[in-house]
C-alpha cells in the first residue's frame, strides 16, 4: 500500500504485477480498490495493475469530495507520475465509469483502451424530455440525506445478484457507509452528468461488460471500436461475483489490441 498526498487529498493506492503494459482499476460508487482483487489476481503475471481509493473512499481521504470525475481521472494521471508509468487500459466500475471515461477523454495520449464493468452513460435530456435516469438518481440522493444509513445500506446491498456471498455483501455495505455522506451524494450526482458526450470524445478500444443485455445499443452508438461482452448469474458487482465470466473477457480484449 503506498499514499499520494494531492491537493487536500490523501489517496491511498496499490502497484503490482509484472509487464511492459499497464492496467489501472477505478473503483464503483462508495467502493474500495479491494473490489478488484480477483482481477489483480488473474492479470498481474503479465501486466503492472494500479488500482486506488478514490478521494473519499475506501481508506483515501479529502478535505473536500472530488468536483468531478475529472478530478479522480488527474488523480490517477498523478500517481501513474509518481509511479513513473507512462500508458495504462483503465477499467471503471459502475459509478467508476464516469472517472474511466474522463480519463481517456482527457489523457488519451496516456490510454490504450477503456473497459466498461456494468456502468451507465448518461446523456443530457433536451428541453421538455423525461430523465427517468436522472430523476431516480437524485430521489436517491434525497433519501440518502433524509433516511441516512438505513437506506444507504438496503440500497447498497440490493447491488448484488442472489448468489454473492453474504460475508462478502456485509464487507461492502459496511465500506460503504462509511463514506461521509456528502462524498455519497457528490458521487451520485457524477453519474447524472454529460457522460455521453465525454464517451463520444473516447477513440480508444472499448471492452464493454454488463449484466444488461439491454444495453448493447448504447454502446455501439458511443463508441466507434467496441468489444461487448455479457455476464450471466450477476448482480451488479459483475467483478466480485462472477470474476469466472469477467476475466477472461478482458484478457480477451487486451490480446486483441496487441494483436492489432
Amino acid at each position: 500500500m503506498a499514499i499520494l498526498e494531492l491537493d487536500g487529498a490523501q489517496l491511498v493506492y496499490e502497484v503490482e504485477g509484472e509487464g511492459e503494459r499497464a492496467l489501472a482499476f477505478a473503483h464503483g460508487w462508495c467502493s474500495k480498490l479491494e473490489h478488484w482483487d480477483a482481477q489483480v489476481e488473474y492479470l498481474r503475471a503479465t501486466h503492472r495493475v494500479v488500482r486506488w481509493d478514490r478521494r473519499g473512499m475506501g481508506r483515501s481521504r479529502t478535505d473536500r469530495p472530488a468536483d468531478s470525475p475529472t478530478r479522480h481521472a488527474d488523480d490517477l494521471a498523478a500517481i501513474l507520475d509518481h509511479e513513473g508509468i507512462d500508458r495504462v487500459t483503465i477499467a471503471g466500475h459502475a459509478g467508476g465509469g464516469p472517472t474511466a471515461l474522463s480519463f481517456a477523454a482527457d489523457h488519451p495520449a496516456r490510454t490504450e483502451g477503456l473497459i466498461m464493468v456494468d456502468s451507465t452513460v448518461h446523456a443530457m435530456p433536451a428541453p421538455g424530455e423525461d430523465d427517468p435516469f436522472g430523476t431516480s438518481v437524485t430521489r436517491s440522493c434525497e433519501r440518502l440525506r433524509s433516511d441516512g444509513d438505513p437506506y444507504f445500506r438496503r440500497i447498497y446491498a440490493g447491488f448484488f445478484g442472489r448468489r454473492a456471498p453474504a460475508a462478502l455483501v456485509a464487507d461492502a455495505v459496511d465500506n460503504a457507509v462509511a463514506t461521509p455522506i456528502d462524498i455519497a451524494i457528490g458521487e451520485m450526482l457524477h453519474m447524472v452528468g454529460d457522460t455521453a458526450s465525454v464517451a463520444r470524445r473516447v477513440r480508444c478500444p472499448v471492452l464493454w461488460i454488463s449484466a444488461r443485455p439491454e444495453d448493447t445499443a448504447i454502446a455501439r452508438d458511443l463508441f466507434s471500436d467496441v468489444m461487448i461482452g455479457h455476464v450471466v448469474g450477476s448482480g451488479h458487482f459483475v467483478q466480485v461475483e462472477v470474476p469466472e465470466q469477467c476475466n477472461p473477457m478482458i484478457a480477451a480484449f487486451l490480446a486483441d489490441m496487441i494483436d492489432r
